[in-house]
């Protein structure tokens, strides 16, 4: 099955199944950037009914599935969705959500305060030490850790994180000596110095 098949049989699923009238399609799938493994991510609204959050297998694939009431309002988790695709829709509903969307997302995530970026580098540290006992708590403290940065990478200059694919495919673009020392902490084995230095790059002016 192609993966247009695959996408108008979703599409068909999501008007049988859950009564959807608009539906779109987000992530690897609509940015045409997907692998054989990649999940489809789709938010779908409805006019009746509670919310739904769907987590499944579906034709082979993983299938992340997002169902939402007309009238409920855009948030900032739903950046996630632009740039989607509208598989379809009833009136311009999902051109009107991705409008929305677009709105959001241009305006920015709100500043952090200085005081809340101080706390989270100290914290950052902190986790640092912990990690350098070596053992099972320290490790996880390590993966812990270098989970978060990349996330507060982008929060101290006000970009929206986009989850690890798109975060470092944009950090790349902006900065590569950045995406290189973050590259270099997160292979096996690397050593505790090198993501102190993601912990000084990250915060740094803070």
């Amino acid at each position: 099955m192609t993966n247009d098949e695959l996408i108008e049989s979703l599409a068909a699923d999501l008007r049988l199944t859950y009564g959807c009238h608009t539906a779109i399609l987000y992530g690897s799938r609509a940015r045409d950037d997907w692998e054989a493994t990649s999940d489809i991510d789709v938010i779908a609204f409805r006019n009746t009914g509670d919310r739904q959050r769907v987590a499944s297998r579906w034709n082979g694939l993983f299938l992340d599935l997002f169902v939402h009431t007309s009238n409920d309002e855009a948030d900032p988790s739903w950046i996630r969705i632009n740039g989607g695709r509208v598989l379809f829709q009833q009136n311009g509903f999902g051109d009107k959500v991705l409008d929305g969307v677009k709105t959001l997302f241009d305006a920015g995530p709100e500043d952090v305060p200085i005081p809340e970026l101080e706390v989270r580098k100290i914290w950052a540290e902190k986790m640092l030490e912990r990690a350098a006992k070596g053992d099972v708590e320290g490790n996880f403290r390590l993966h812990w850790l270098l989970f978060v940065l990349l996330e507060d990478y982008f929060a101290v200059r006000r970009n929206w994180y986009l989850g690890p694919k798109q975060s470092f495919r944009k950090l790349r673009e902006i900065n590569g000596q950045h995406f290189s020392i973050f590259e270099t902490a997160l292979k096996p084995g690397a050593s505790l110095d090198a993501v102190r230095e993601v912990i000084r790059m990250t915060f740094e002016g803070v």
